[in-house]
């Protein structure tokens, strides 16, 4: 059945919700300056050419998972472009979020070459950062 459009709101059925429902990364985000600076200061970096990733682990008692928060500099890029690169990097973080293995705060910072990339490049560079600091989850294949 398809969506029903009332008063200028489509309304979905529960099945289509359930199609379009996908992992949001709101409630995984990092929000607050003394969260990011609490990042930069205590946490771990691991860097490539065009990403810095900063990490600290956080305590298994609190009730949230793990937060996520990004930073796209003016060297990067107008406002187009470092909103373009934050998109990819979200949407990087959404698909990879579920697989991280224990609770922690990171940050991604974009540098200056970052702009060029497709979703495929940002991806293997997050990936390769994630790898590295140890954060995944180990697959048994």
């Amino acid at each position: 059945m398809p969506a029903v459009f009332f008063r200028g709101v489509f309304a979905l059925d529960e099945q289509q919700r359930k199609v379009k429902g996908k992992l949001s990364l709101k409630r995984h985000r990092l929000r607050h300056n003394q969260d990011f600076r609490k990042v930069f200061q205590k946490g771990k970096s691991f860097a490539n050419q065009y990403f810095v990733l900063y990490l600290i682990r956080r305590h298994a008692t609190s009730r949230r998972s793990s937060r996520v928060g990004f930073s796209v500099s003016k060297k990067v890029g107008n406002a187009v472009v470092r909103n373009r690169v934050k998109r990819l990097l979200r949407e990087v973080m959404r698909r990879s979020i579920t697989a991280i293995a224990y609770e922690a705060d990171i940050v991604i910072i974009a540098r200056k070459g970052s702009s060029v990339l497709d979703y495929r490049d940002v991806d293997r560079y997050v990936q390769q950062l994630l790898d590295r600091s140890h954060l995944m989850k180990k697959s048994t294949e």
